[in-house]
């Protein structure tokens, strides 16, 4: 087996578990076997929030040669000098970075899509003459093209940042300093050879900078098949179920309005939410629209889950109601499958790009109320077509799985390496 040492910039910013976090985990417990003997660059934050998230993590980080560094100095509240901090930052932990990649004689650099490990990967590479990248799968709106600009340049970039939701409400000078980081973080990746999670952020990155190089990891996410593989539960519990995180971006708000239209057909269809809280008021303002919209017979909500809980809900639900906006490689859908529950999602590249082929994932135009009400109504009214639907989506989830991703990603770095010496 043909062995790779990655220098490998790790980042729990939070102890929120999603798709990325899960992902970097999954990798990390599993690359040794497969002839990644990472060397781990992280803080002391990562690792509790971490921990918090993956009580096995410090016991899988320990098979790994780790390097701790500072989170950074504490900002200061003038503008400017915030900036000058931040990047003051990032050259320090470029510098550290390279000199770790030197003494560990690393095949290469691996960081993330954010500024701060993009960049620093970039400086760290050119210092140390080492191949670098990063692994894009874009969770902030910020990185999500809009159909009406792009590619971005010096003139346009402004009007792009001002129209995303997470910009309103700044000031114009921040505005600004959102759109010139925007533009190094493109400029920067334009320098190497990047790793995406899925061809759909290919495509979305297409409408921002065309001059970005992908590699497409595939498999770009997996599953543990095991936790899947119990008996399906006889009975049906829910209608249809959504979980993720309780934010706007994954649908949160789009759920009231949709199964109204589905309780127009069916008076006591039931929908079950569950998912992680990230900002209470996101909650409050769901459960103000579930009494507005004369729902609360109708939406369960059950707050953050247990993981087997939340698979033996998944599995009693006739459906997964799913109208995300932000994704790169939705594990909504892929566990909805493994559990055999057909998926009703909006058509956005992530969907489409890697779900497009299962029959058992039905999409609808983006924030078609209707529609989405129309293709749950198709299952749950249908039990003979469910069932078909429900095989179908076990044989498509049967092929993602966590060692199969781990062994692409010893591709992809492999791939870096080769791209670097043309």
């Amino acid at each position: 087996m043909e062995q790779i040492r990655p220098l490998l910039l790790v980042d729990f910013h939070s102890a929120v578990l999603s798709g990325g976090n899960r992902r970097t985990y999954e990798i990390l417990r599993l690359a040794k076997s497969e002839g990644i003997d990472y060397i781990v660059m992280t803080d002391m934050r990562s690792c509790r929030n971490a921990a918090k998230m993956f009580p096995a993590y410090l016991d899988t980080l320990s098979n790994y040669k780790v390097y701790m560094k500072n989170h950074g100095e504490k900002l200061s509240q003038i503008s400017g000098l915030k900036q000058a901090f931040a990047y003051k930052n990032i050259f320090d932990s470029a510098l550290a970075i390279s000199r770790v990649a030197k003494e560990e004689d690393a095949d290469l650099i691996v960081g993330s899509e954010e500024l701060e490990s993009l960049w620093a990967s970039c400086i760290a590479g050119r210092y140390c003459k080492k191949p670098w990248t990063a692994v894009f799968q874009p969770t902030s709106d910020i990185l999500q093209p809009s159909s009406s600009i792009g590619p971005l340049n010096a003139t346009n970039t402004l009007k792009f940042v001002n129209q995303k939701a997470s910009t309103k409400g700044l000031s114009f000078i921040s505005r600004i300093g959102i759109a010139m980081e925007l533009s190094i973080q493109l400029k920067t990746a334009e320098k190497s050879l990047m790793l995406s999670v899925s061809a759909s952020v290919v495509e979305d990155f297409n409408f921002l900078d065309t001059r970005i190089k992908f590699h497409v990891i595939i498999p770009g996410n997996g599953i543990h098949p095991d936790k899947f593989a119990e008996e399906t539960c006889t009975g049906q519990e829910y209608d249809a179920i959504f979980f993720a995180r309780l934010i706007p971006e994954k649908g949160l708000f789009d759920l009231p309005p949709i199964w109204k239209q589905i309780t127009k057909s069916i008076p006591k269809a039931t929908l079950a939410v569950a998912g992680v809280t990230e900002d209470q008021k996101y909650v409050n303002v769901f459960l103000d629209m579930i009494k507005k919209f004369d729902l609360s017979q109708n939406i369960i909500f059950l707050g953050e889950l247990e993981e087997n809980t939340l698979i033996r809900s998944i599995k009693s639900s006739r459906s997964t109601l799913y109208p995300s906006v932000l994704d790169s490689f939705s594990l909504v859908t892929l566990e909805s499958l493994a559990c055999g529950t057909p998926v009703v999602a909006y058509d956005i590249a992530a969907i489409r790009q890697n779900f497009g082929k299962c029959d058992a994932v039905l999409r609808c135009p983006v924030k078609d109320n209707k529609s989405m009400a129309e293709r749950v109504l198709s299952i749950i009214e249908n039990e003979k077509l469910r069932k078909v639907l429900s095989e179908k989506a076990k044989e498509y989830s049967a092929k993602y799985d966590w060692r199969s991703v781990v062994r692409a990603e010893k591709e992809g770095y492999l791939k870096v390496i080769e791209y670097s010496r043309k």
